[in-house]
């Protein structure tokens, strides 16, 4: 692919205890041959062969470092601190990218206009793969998770210099870190040119956050949204924040209700008392649903 210029592209790797997937994940960035590329590893201080590795190819990557951290969003902004590209994201150390992709981003983001590259990303494991396409990609859709809305962070590229302006990497969440800064980023820098193309292959294994630990996204997620709904600078976003921050705490009343030993009668006036409390979520299917839930003595 034949490019006028190479924009410079910033990738973060922040590893730790995984010296088994590692080296593909470097190799599939340096073997780009993209000649404009910054590329810096943070390692949390791996106890198994991960430095090894990364010292093989030490000579090749902008900067490393392998000492004690926070945690996987801290790594990315210790990396995220030193990045000079125009071009950003972060692929995880259990990841690798597509051969020619950093070219095929680059190009996307010739057109000064696009604030966001999607594209396509095969989710895989040693029992099945899937390729899911980046798609439909706004602040309110992201957040709802509207049908149709589709997202898979190591394929979706930002302008760097706009990562600051949509607030950064917020270190207070461990795991729906990207899910948070992605809406805010969306908010503030709606323009996304979709790829038709795949970028990243997403490895998914026991050891994987996404794969063991998806109550705690959900748990985070939560807490996301009712951060946004406090920040005045995202105010267009409120009335969706409200309504699903309701519709939660909502849900979470009716689930302890219906495990309460309470009569059918007792149970159905509490949640009919409390129906004025959450007036955009309350008159709804799923309120009936509790009712004969209630009913049936059936814990939901």
């Amino acid at each position: 692919m034949t490019m006028v210029n190479y924009p410079k592209i910033s990738i973060v790797t922040a590893s730790y205890n995984q010296g088994h997937f590692i080296e593909e994940t470097i190799q599939s960035v340096l073997n780009q041959n993209y000649p404009n590329l910054e590329y810096i590893i943070i390692d949390g201080g791996s106890t198994d062969h991960t430095v090894e590795v990364i010292k093989k190819y030490q000579q090749h990557l902008t900067y490393w470092v392998s000492e004690k951290d926070k945690g996987q969003a801290n790594a990315i902004n210790k990396g995220l601190q030193l990045c000079t590209g125009e071009i950003f994201n972060w692929l995880n150390s259990d990841d690798y990218l597509e051969p020619e992709a950093l070219h095929k981003i680059a190009t996307a983001f010739a057109d000064e206009a696009v604030q966001m590259v999607a594209g396509k990303v095969r989710n895989f494991s040693t029992t099945e793969e899937e390729i899911i396409p980046n798609q439909n990609l706004n602040a309110k859709g992201l957040m709802c998770w509207e049908p149709g809305v589709k997202f898979v962070q190591p394929g979706v590229w930002m302008r760097r210099e706009l990562i600051a302006q949509s607030g950064g990497i917020d270190e207070q969440f461990h795991y729906a870190f990207d899910w948070d800064l992605y809406i805010r980023y969306l908010y503030r820098f709606p323009q996304v040119k979709e790829l038709d193309e795949l970028l990243v292959h997403f490895r998914l294994h026991e050891n994987s956050k996404t794969q063991s630990l998806s109550d705690r996204f959900t748990i985070e997620e939560r807490k996301i949204i009712e951060k946004i709904f406090q920040l005045p600078a995202f105010k267009n976003l409120h009335a969706v924040c409200d309504y699903k921050i309701q519709k939660t705490k909502w849900t979470a009343f009716l689930s302890e209700l219906s495990k309460t030993d309470q009569t059918f009668l007792k149970k159905a006036v509490t949640a009919i008392n409390k129906l004025h409390a959450f007036p955009r979520v309350s008159y709804s299917r799923q309120t009936a649903g509790a009712l004969r839930a209630f009913w049936e003595g059936r814990a939901i």
